[in-house]
């Protein structure tokens, strides 16, 4: 194989790593919003469940006494004192609604007023939450009212109903009972999802924003300006195996975080062995073959997630892991040089992981990649 032409590809060190800085800003936006989104969906699902074991707590009351054992004097006692709690809550939302009005009237609202006549910020707050927590009180009471009437009615309809009839209602109130336990459980479940995935989405944004001061410092620790002129034309002769030292790199960038060979995490201090290089590079980066082959396999594996494996033959296979957008399919044939991925990340870090394997026993991929040189330049 001979690929005439002869040119480089520019890679800049300081634009790579604002690239990877404002790539991770983005996401740890991204997750506070589906952070606020679900906790909006919490308070939803935590308001019907109450409403759910209000209605249950009634319809076991309901179904515990079928025989309709209140007395028509009882339920008569109980209607008159639903009535003159109405009419309590009524006049307080009557007062409630003049005073708005007033404000209204007169250009202002409730709580400028009380900004004005207060002595002291705290003072203003506490007024404030006073007025909105007697506001949540009434509303409380105008429900409860609601919902004591709602059962009155319908335990006078029980009373009205011959056997056969009462039945019937008892067993259609089971229905229903039973509908909000299904209701309820479904709930109760999508309420621990989304508290789990907050859980998940907090402790990414904590490892994010730790990555980010580094990511940061780093960037401001680089004095000199560069660009790591990177041979990306491939001109080969013969197999694979036979360019040694003239595979092109896979990626725009050169900057190894984990070498081939034996590492060790610094996080955990546990001792791993890396099958081929780690690569920094910003996520969405364009991922090519480094040489002529058929796609072997597409796979899914834990921390590399995306991984593509291109058979070149005589046992030669490249491995492309962290790769998100794929283009290429399983069988099929890629040139030297075609793109066929884009770069991926893990929840703390942008890179791209690249591997050569012999006969499936891994080989340091520096030793067959082509070596650059650095241009230093004034900005």
């Amino acid at each position: 194989m001979f690929y005439p032409g002869f040119s480089f590809a520019d890679y800049n060190l300081k634009e790579d790593k604002q690239s990877q800085i404002n790539y991770f800003r983005n996401l740890s936006e991204k997750l506070e919003r589906r952070i606020e989104i679900n906790n909006y969906n919490i308070e939803i699902i935590k308001k019907r469940l109450k409403e759910i074991d209000k209605q249950v707590v009634f319809l076991s009351g309901l179904l515990n006494n079928p025989t309709g054992n209140d007395s028509r004097e009882n339920i008569l006692l109980q209607e008159a004192e639903i009535i003159n709690k109405k009419e309590k809550v009524e006049k307080l939302k009557g007062e409630f609604s003049k005073r708005i009005l007033w404000l209204y009237k007169y250009g202002m609202d409730y709580q400028t007023q009380i900004l004005f006549t207060s002595e002291s910020p705290i003072a203003f707050y506490s007024r404030l939450e006073y007025l909105n927590k007697m506001s949540g009180m009434r509303k409380q009471d105008f429900e409860r009212i609601k919902f004591e009437d709602y059962s009155i009615q319908e335990k006078k309809k029980i009373i009205n109903l011959n056997k056969a009839e009462r039945l019937e209602y008892i067993s259609r109130k089971k229905q229903e009972e039973d509908t909000l336990l299904s209701e309820k459980n479904i709930l109760e479940d999508s309420l621990r999802i989304l508290k789990f995935d907050n859980e998940c989405y907090s402790r990414q944004i904590e490892k994010i924003r730790a990555n980010l001061v580094q990511s940061e410092l780093y960037l401001n620790s680089l004095s000199t300006n560069f660009i790591y002129k990177i041979d990306d034309n491939p001109i080969y002769t013969g197999n694979f195996g036979d360019n040694k030292g003239k595979i092109i790199f896979p990626v725009q960038s050169v900057e190894i975080i984990r070498d081939f060979g034996r590492c060790v995490n610094p996080q955990t201090g546990t001792i791993f062995y890396n099958f081929g290089i780690d690569v920094s590079i910003a996520s969405g980066s364009p991922v090519k073959a480094v040489f002529d082959g058929v796609v072997e396999e597409i796979i899914d594996v834990p921390f590399f997630r995306n991984m593509i494996i291109i058979n070149h033959n005589e046992g030669y296979r490249t491995v492309y892991g962290l790769v998100n957008d794929i283009i290429v399919k399983k069988g099929s044939s890629v040139g030297a040089g075609e793109i066929i991925a884009y770069t991926s990340n893990t929840s703390e870090e942008q890179m791209f992981h690249f591997e050569i394997r012999k006969d499936f026993e891994p080989i340091d991929p520096k030793t067959w990649l082509k070596t650059g040189y650095s241009v230093f330049i004034n900005l």
